[in-house]
């Protein structure tokens, strides 16, 4: 009796054991494409490879990326404990990164190759010397174009904006006379996230810049010349209907073959390259063109998406070794087979990645040369900076339409931007944050009351 009763204590206490070290995760995700579908697999591979002893939920984001914040401000304030890994966007963790576990303490030296990831995207991964991201994959912006149509009238592929902007504006006439819903040039100019995006990479290629020495300065010529274009663009080589396009709307008209050039990121490359596209087998990439050969550069704007553990997970150990499991070297492969671009130098170099991507070699050295959204200068106050850059934009160019002189809009509105975002920075330094009572939500606060006066749609 007394060895059957030992056996049971025995069986109870490794029970208990066992139970202790299951976990139930919740992990957001987004529904972009197919990337819902790739995570979901991955997790299931980890669970498999984990023996069967955790459950992981996840957690659909919403496709706006308002909503999206909205919801980390209200977990994240409220020291929720009920979602323990967060996919983030690249300008998001330095507003958030307070809250984030230090993922350094999770992982023994070496472990992840810090060194392969591309520099900006590396360092993007840190908060007061805290590792508190890791990358599930990066974007860089890429230009798309139809191989078939410069073929056909005898242009090469474009070096510099304006010779993008000629021949869109000459093969858009030419198509028009037997397809009436042919653009030459199709891009994102709705007011949200992408437009910043946009807006920073052409000023970019035209030598001009957002931020220098601390001081906004996008009144600069080089960014008025920059703003032009794309004026002219909108005006004489594409449909006014980017107004209120985001990526999904101008792949859309790309795909059915009603557009030449078309600016997007990697992830659009093999849904247009599916069998029953009307572009299908007719697609090339190039970097995003230069807008000034002596002063510019091609550039492409850097973006990308992280997996973090919050702080306040009661499973942190556990959703760290998820997080390191999503953003291996492994599943980078795995996802570059579907175009979302790895964070990993090495795998550039990958012959069976770049025979499935072809691009890739363009799109290596675009993220090599790629420029970041300033929200290293704004931090909390980025959604603020954002949201003053893609309004004013989008305003200049629904503008442009009844506006005959492009660049005295241009000067306009970019020295409206300029006071404002100026008015970001000196508010900045003046304001002295007030510490809480544990000093922790601080920032979190100020993060969330900047995004709530904005309005900011970061999608």
């Amino acid at each position: 009796m007394g060895k059957f009763l030992k056996s049971t204590v025995i069986a109870i206490c490794s029970l208990i054991f066992f139970n202790s070290n299951c976990a139930t995760l919740k992990v957001t995700c987004r529904a972009k494409g197919i990337e819902l579908e790739l995570f979901q697999e991955a997790i299931n591979q980890w669970i498999k490879q984990t023996g069967n002893q955790h459950k992981v939920e996840i957690v659909t984001l919403p496709h706006s990326s308002n909503e999206c914040f909205a919801l980390y401000k209200q977990w994240l304030s409220a020291k929720s404990f009920d979602v323990d890994i967060l996919q983030m966007d690249f300008p998001w963790i330095g507003a958030f990164g307070d809250v984030l576990a230090d993922l350094n303490k999770f992982y023994k030296d070496g472990e992840i190759d810090k060194e392969d990831i591309f520099a900006t995207i590396r360092d993007n991964m840190y908060f007061n010397g805290k590792m508190v991201a890791l990358p599930a994959y990066t974007d860089c912006e890429v230009m798309y174009y139809r191989k078939d149509l410069l073929k056909k009238y005898n242009r090469s592929v474009p070096s510099s904006w304006q010779e993008l902007y000629e021949t869109a504006k000459l093969i858009q006439e030419q198509e028009r006379k037997t397809n009436n819903r042919f653009y030459g040039y199709v891009f994102q100019a709705k007011a949200f996230e992408m437009l910043t995006c946009n807006f920073v990479q052409l000023i970019d290629t035209f030598g001009g810049a957002v931020i220098q020495d601390g001081r906004a300065v996008v009144n600069s010529q080089e960014c008025i010349d920059a703003l032009v274009l794309l004026i002219n663009c909108l005006k004489n080589a594409s449909t006014r209907s980017v107004l209120n396009y985001s990526e999904e709307e101008a792949r859309g008209l790309f795909q059915a073959g009603n557009a030449l050039f078309m600016n997007s990121w990697p992830y659009a490359w093999s849904l247009m390259n599916d069998s029953g596209t009307a572009v299908s087998g007719k697609i090339g990439v190039m970097p995003i063109p230069t807008g000034d050969v002596l002063k510019g550069k091609s550039s492409g704007v850097i973006g990308g998406w992280f997996f973090t553990v919050s702080e306040y997970s009661k499973h942190a150990a556990i959703a760290a070794d998820l997080v390191k499991f999503l953003t291996s070297k492994a599943q980078h492969t795995a996802r570059a087979e579907f175009a979302y671009a790895p964070a990993y130098k090495s795998l550039y170099k990958d012959p069976k990645i770049l025979e499935k991507n072809s691009f890739f070699a363009v799109l290596s050295d675009s993220l090599e040369h790629a420029v970041a959204r300033p929200s290293s200068t704004f931090g909390k106050d980025y959604p603020r900076a954002s949201h003053e850059i893609f309004n004013l934009v989008n305003t200049a160019l629904t503008e442009s339409l009844e506006e005959v002189d492009s660049e005295k809009i241009a000067k306009k509105y970019l020295g409206r931007l300029n006071r404002k975002l100026n008015n970001i920075i000196d508010r900045q330094k003046k304001s002295k944050p007030k510490k809480s009572s544990d000093g922790v939500f601080t920032k979190i606060t100020n993060v969330v009351k900047s995004f709530s006066e904005s309005g900011t749609n970061l999608q």
